[in-house]
């Protein structure tokens, strides 16, 4: 699953929308099928392994010193929170730099990513975990659930094929209340699996299983258009 996040530290100014992979894999996917359009930055602790927090700038913006620094600070804490070591420190450094920068070789590991050239690399430091911010963000949270790799593949390939920089800030404005539904869902489903397991084991396994075709099928509902304004709910 990916994440997406709106970035809105002051209620008068426009949000932004930061984005997160799951877990190693899915960060490969988000370098492998990103593209110049979206105009994302990178952030990741330096030192520690972390998530990679992607925000994506404005269309009038280059660099992300012309960024709210609210808004940096909002990328710098989700970064830290995402990093098992960085966490429990006072402080970290957190490198930023354009998804143009990236460097990913069939060579390297999952999760592993090296820079074209470091001049386009920053570093900024981050202090205590501030949960007010991180709060506010998770609020903000919507999923795109599947475990199915291969169907994160092909939805993240779609987007870089229509070279549209507001491409994922268009799908969540139309599938919003239908991803929040799959994910309530989701979740249901794995606690009602987690406590019928102890009464039967074998029925647990079958409710898991229930749970994961369940998700394809109703992504199969979502509006993946670039123009549509509405989406059918088909649950």
């Amino acid at each position: 699953m990916v994440f997406f996040y709106e970035s809105k530290p002051n209620p008068y100014d426009e949000a932004y929308q930061i984005v997160m992979g799951k877990d190693k894999f899915e960060n490969d996917l988000l370098i492998k099928w990103g593209y110049k359009e979206l105009n994302y930055w990178w952030f990741h602790t330096d030192k520690y392994s972390s998530g990679h927090i992607y925000l994506k700038l404005k269309s009038n913006e280059k660099t992300f010193f012309d960024v709210p620094e609210d808004v940096i600070n909002d990328c710098l804490q989700l970064c830290k929170s995402q990093s098992i070591q960085g966490n429990k420190l006072p402080e970290c450094v957190i490198i930023i730099t354009p998804w143009t920068n990236l460097r990913k070789t069939k060579f390297m590991k999952p999760g592993e990513v090296s820079f074209k050239t470091t001049k386009n690399c920053y570093k900024r430091k981050c202090f205590n975990r501030d949960n007010k911010i991180l709060n506010r963000l998770t609020k903000t949270r919507v999923e795109y659930v599947t475990d199915d790799i291969k169907e994160l593949d092909s939805f993240l390939n779609e987007a870089k094929k229509s070279k549209d920089g507001d491409y994922f800030l268009k799908f969540i404005e139309r599938n919003k209340e239908q991803l929040l539904l799959i994910e309530k869902n989701r979740k249901q489903a794995k606690k009602l699996a987690k406590k019928n397991k102890k009464k039967n084991k074998d029925w647990g396994e079958e409710e898991k299983e229930l749970c994961g075709e369940n998700e394809i099928d109703n992504l199969k509902h979502l509006d993946y258009s670039s123009n549509s304004k509405s989406v059918e709910v088909n649950l």
